[in-house]
């Protein structure tokens, strides 16, 4: 910990101020012939009693999104579907209710539109068929207007599925997670595995369905991933590193698909590649001062991010284990990546 004090710092002051009981560092930078992992740490507590560790299992709540646009991304440098292609072309029960347009650009840029009427924990496939049946929001015109759609993950994943003939987890444990060389991460923890753990999970104080069995095995695209955040960090490194995807999908995702729109969800300013949030998206996410402004990444709720830097090689992700509300949020993870940048010597 002595190697990143402006890090420790600010995370021991939050802790202290009561905005979280703990957090989890990862930080990796590509050097001369190797990556090298440069922050692998842990502090804090993960739930009353039990400390925080770097093996802690934590909860990456819509830091998963870019897992799952990767997946599918895979099957499309497989030339197993395109991009501009109608999802109904693969999904022939999505086209109804003036769904007929929507493209897979459209679900990864999250200018679908798409609704549904499902509240709660219910199988991938009951959640599936829901928006399937499901109109666009009203008066929604497909790629047009930009609007935070989580519930378009899930026809990502089906569209995974559906290509691939395998459950959507066991695809991103085999194709995306191993390539990456992560093996302490699922999305739907497996309830064999979930029993094994459930005493070191980290818990988040005030919401209640965090660290329960129903939420941490649910296998849930649009943020059911659950690890340490350093496999997390892992993702990023192996798809900077352009072990994931080709090059060609690479430059496609982390171009601006969606630039300066006005998300109507978010009620900010934000720009958007294929699954991620670009450097100059809105404050709730932003990546702090020093990051390049080639940057990319994305948020889970107010307790995480996950990040590539690729003017410096870097490859990072943080987990508080505490809520924030937004004007909080949009301090806390700007300032620890501050820290962050400061302590690697990146700042320019």
């Amino acid at each position: 910990m002595d190697a990143a004090p402006r890090t420790v710092l600010e995370i021991r002051r939050g802790i202290e101020a009561g905005r979280h009981t703990g957090a989890q560092v990862y930080a990796s930078v590509l050097g001369p012939g190797h990556r090298r992992t440069v922050l692998d740490l842990a502090l804090g507590q993960a739930r009353p009693g039990v400390p925080m560790r770097t093996s802690t299992v934590v909860e990456w709540a819509s830091a998963t999104k870019p897992v799952t646009c990767v997946a599918l991304m895979r099957l499309v440098d497989a030339g197993l579907l395109g991009l501009d292609d109608p999802v109904h072309k693969y999904l022939p029960e999505f086209a109804a209710r003036g769904k007929e347009h929507v493209t897979v650009r459209h679900l990864l840029t999250h200018t679908a539109g798409l609704t549904s009427t499902v509240t709660g924990v219910v199988a991938p496939e009951r959640m599936v068929a829901d928006i399937c049946a499901s109109p666009l929001a009203p008066g929604w015109r497909p790629g047009t207007r930009s609007a935070y759609n989580s519930v378009a993950m899930w026809i990502v994943a089906a569209l995974v599925s559906r290509l691939s003939g395998r459950r959507f987890g066991e695809f991103v444990r085999t194709e995306v997670f191993g390539p990456a060389g992560i093996e302490e991460a699922w999305i739907g923890m497996p309830e064999e595995e979930y029993d094994a753990r459930r005493d070191e999970l980290a818990v988040i104080a005030g919401f209640t369905r965090s660290g329960t069995r129903d939420w941490v095995t649910w296998e849930r695209p649009t943020g059911g991933g659950h690890g340490p955040i350093r496999e997390l960090g892992r993702f990023y490194e192996a798809f900077l590193d352009g072990r994931l995807c080709s090059e060609a999908a690479v430059a496609e995702m982390t171009r601006p698909q969606v630039s300066g729109a006005y998300d109507e969800y978010l009620l900010a300013t934000v720009d958007r590649g294929l699954g991620f949030l670009l450097r100059t998206s809105y404050a709730g996410h932003t990546y702090g001062p020093h990051a390049s402004p080639d940057t990319y990444g994305h948020g889970g709720r107010s307790w995480c991010v996950g990040l590539a830097d690729p003017a410096h090689g870097l490859a990072a992700a943080v987990y508080w284990n505490g809520t924030a509300d937004t004007d909080l949020g949009a301090l806390r993870q700007p300032a620890t990546l501050a820290a962050l940048y400061a302590d690697l010597g990146l700042v320019t």
